[in-house]
């Protein structure tokens, strides 16, 4: 519940400010690009199309036993070890991101939609399945987010994933 009245709370001032920004945009060429006042340094970084180019997965306790192992996917070996292309993520200046899941024919699978914000290094995205909290640096055009996560699906949220992404726009 309170994540849910920080959201609407964080819109309803975002919206508001927003509009007042919009007004002015006439003034400005379209050459130039506007940046809101009221996003901080890495919301801004993080506004874009990004493209995943590698990641790493130390499963810790696969199937909840003592075997552990790592997963490490680069752009050379993404085809051969994952089903999908790499995924494209949009993050848009009003809160929301979709995501694109394509195959291997490059047909669209799966697109979750929601929302986004930043609370100090932490990226927050919210979908309709659940809540990802990933600490992320942002350097230029590239992309670090780090985060524990249920890699294997066995109930455990103990898997240690790093990944590394390219911003496309």
């Amino acid at each position: 519940m309170w994540l849910l009245m920080s959201f609407i709370f964080y819109f309803s001032c975002v919206s508001g400010q927003k509009e007042t920004r919009e007004e002015n945009l006439h003034d400005v060429s379209e050459a130039e690009e506007i940046l809101p006042d009221y996003l901080s340094e890495l919301e801004q970084a993080i506004l874009g199309e990004w493209v995943n180019v590698s990641m790493r997965v130390w499963v810790k306790t696969y199937n909840q036993s003592d075997t552990s192992f790592i997963v490490d996917i680069n752009e050379d070996n993404w085809d051969m070890k994952m089903t999908v292309k790499p995924i494209i993520t949009n993050i848009y200046e009003d809160g929301t991101y979709t995501s694109e899941f394509r195959n291997s024919f490059d047909s669209l699978i799966y697109q979750p939609k929601g929302i986004w914000m930043i609370d100090g290094d932490t990226l927050i995205m919210e979908d309709h399945q659940a809540v990802y909290k990933y600490h992320v640096f942002v350097d230029g055009e590239r992309a670090e987010f780090k985060t524990v996560l249920d890699w294997d699906g066995d109930g455990q949220v103990d898997d240690e994933y790093f990944g590394v992404q390219q911003k496309l726009h």
